[in-house]
């Protein structure tokens, strides 16, 4: 029964919360009704203890607990998981945290993940939907599946470098730093692709007068001659 899970669930986080952290959490602004405070290592922990079960999953997602947030992001069965769903959780995410787990364990598994993505990024609405694609993005290029995204690596490295470096492009700073990490996991998988990032820096006229790019042109640059 979904009710004797949670119930379970419930049992083991009180056993693993941390007041410090939840408290700590709480004071950045970041408020659920409940927050045990468990570290990500832990709930995963949890979610080892159950099956996938959807019924499971949405009954912990609707619920406004961080921990709960994260388990449904972990037992939710991707293979019934629809674009619908994807979309009702996207527009429910509370925080980035969330947002992260999201793209990590459930989103970039998905096999329209790459489908998933055009929707996302071209959601200016939504406070995540862009920050998501990005994180996705980056969860595929971890696992070198370029193949997944429906679009040429021009027409994608194009709206990474504008999100990154146009002053006027309005993303927020979490879209900023989901777009670098994205840069970083397309840059790793070959010379090629390294290139095309840095290229895309050297070639902006205000380039050497932006002591923002430059730092993240060398961090980019460090990366990719250490694992290429």
């Amino acid at each position: 029964m979904t009710e004797d899970k949670i119930k379970e669930i419930r049992t083991h986080l009180r056993l693993a919360m941390n007041g410090v952290i939840s408290t700590s959490m709480r004071e950045k602004g970041i408020v659920y009704k409940l927050n045990f405070g468990v570290p990500y290592p832990e709930v995963k922990q949890i979610a080892a203890l159950y099956e996938k079960d959807a019924d499971l999953a949405a009954a912990l997602w609707k619920e406004d607990i961080r921990e709960f947030k994260m388990l449904a992001t972990m037992l939710q069965p991707v293979e019934t998981f629809t674009m619908g769903q994807a979309k009702q959780w996207m527009a429910e995410i509370p925080y980035l945290e969330i947002a992260e787990q999201c793209s990590r364990n459930l989103f970039s598994k998905l096999s329209f993940a790459g489908d998933l993505t055009l929707e996302l990024i071209n959601n200016k609405k939504d406070k995540f939907s862009r920050t998501l694609a990005f994180l996705i993005w980056s969860e595929l290029f971890k696992k070198g599946q370029n193949v997944m995204l429906p679009v040429s690596a021009e027409v994608l490295v194009s709206e990474l470098m504008h999100t990154v470096t146009d002053e006027e492009s309005g993303a927020s700073l979490m879209e900023r730093q989901a777009a670098i990490s994205a840069m970083k996991f397309y840059g790793r998988q070959s010379e090629v692709q390294s290139m095309q990032i840095l290229s895309g820096f050297e070639q902006i006229h205000v380039f050497e007068s932006r002591p923002d790019l430059q730092e993240i042109y060398n961090e980019l640059k460090f990366e990719f001659e250490y694992y290429l």
